[in-house]
């Protein structure tokens, strides 16, 4: 596997693996904002979101790549879809 490959695979799995733990930390940080009225962990579900946003378009550009696309042109489905 040439440099290149083997950097794109360790950075997909890094990217995965930011997706997971933000996503873990959005709800548990959600959880506690309601539970508490915690200002911080509102706040907090706010950054995570955000992130979570920023790797999974990171994820779409993967698919992209392995769907042989462009790296502008969007991924399947993306368009009608909503997620809040």
């Amino acid at each position: 596997m040439s440099y290149e490959q083997e950097f794109l695979k360790d950075f997909e799995a890094w990217i995965n693996t930011q997706v997971m733990v933000n996503e873990v930390a959005m709800q548990e940080s959600q959880k506690i904002a309601k539970e508490n009225k915690d200002e911080y962990a509102a706040d907090a579900y706010i950054r995570y979101e955000s992130k979570l946003d920023a790797y999974k378009f990171i994820q779409g550009k993967f698919e992209n790549y392995k769907n042989g696309r462009g790296f502008h042109e969007m991924p399947d489905g993306l368009l009608g879809s909503r997620e809040y």
